[in-house]
This record gives structure tokens, sequence and C-alpha cells, in this order.
């Protein structure tokens, strides 16, 4: 992580991320599972889940001071790609974005069937 993204107030994971930790997770999972999970993840985190998206999978979830889209692409019937993007609403992200990711990301890989990073570059 470089000091300029240390102080960027919103990150979001891509495919081919610079940052290894930022980068797209493939779940064995069908939308409607991962939705619950997220949701799950919602409800544990005291956050409201403004809008789902069914069409096209996203899942927009505002919490204490940053909101966060969560994208899921269904690629097969078995098998769900995941993005997160997270915004806070300060002028100074101090590293709070990345953190969130990376913890959003470990909630998933407990509570779903992992199966990689960064499958389908």
């Amino acid at each position: 992580m470089s000091i300029s993204t240390f102080f960027l107030s919103s990150s979001e994971t891509r495919e081919l991320h610079s940052d290894a930790k930022q980068r797209t997770h493939y779940y064995r999972n069908s939308f409607k599972e991962c939705l619950k999970v997220i949701e799950k993840l919602a409800e544990d985190n005291r956050m409201d889940v403004r809008d789902v998206n069914d069409r096209h999978g996203e899942i927009y979830l505002l919490g204490n001071g940053f909101d966060a889209i969560i994208t899921a692409i269904q690629l097969s019937p078995i098998e769900t790609g995941i993005d997160i993007k997270i915004n806070y609403f300060s002028f100074v992200g101090l590293g709070r974005p990345r953190k969130r990711i990376i913890e959003f990301y470990d909630y998933l890989d407990k509570n779903l069937k992992f199966k990689g990073i960064s499958l389908h570059p």
C-alpha cells in the first residue's frame, strides 16, 4: 500500500488490482446464496441494505460513516465473482476503505465456498 492510497477516502476491488488483497474473489455458490451471506454480513456489521439490484447484481449497503457497493456476478450456476467498493464520508480515508474491504472478504471467505482470487483476467 502506497502513501497516496492511505489518504484516499474510497477504494474498490478489480480483477487485476496492483494490491493482491484487493482482487476479485470467486466462490462456488449461486448468486442467491451469496446475496443471503452479504445480507447477513450487513446485519452483523449493523449496516442497512438500501438496495438490491438483481439485474446488475449490485447490493448497496449504508454503514456508519461509509457506504459499500458489492457487485456479485454469477458466471455459471455454481460460480460467482464478488467485487467491493467502499466510500468513506470524510476528506481523508486513513486506510479505512482498504481495511474494510479486507474485513468483508474475510467474512465472505469464511461463510461461502471460496474458489480463488483473480481467476478470469
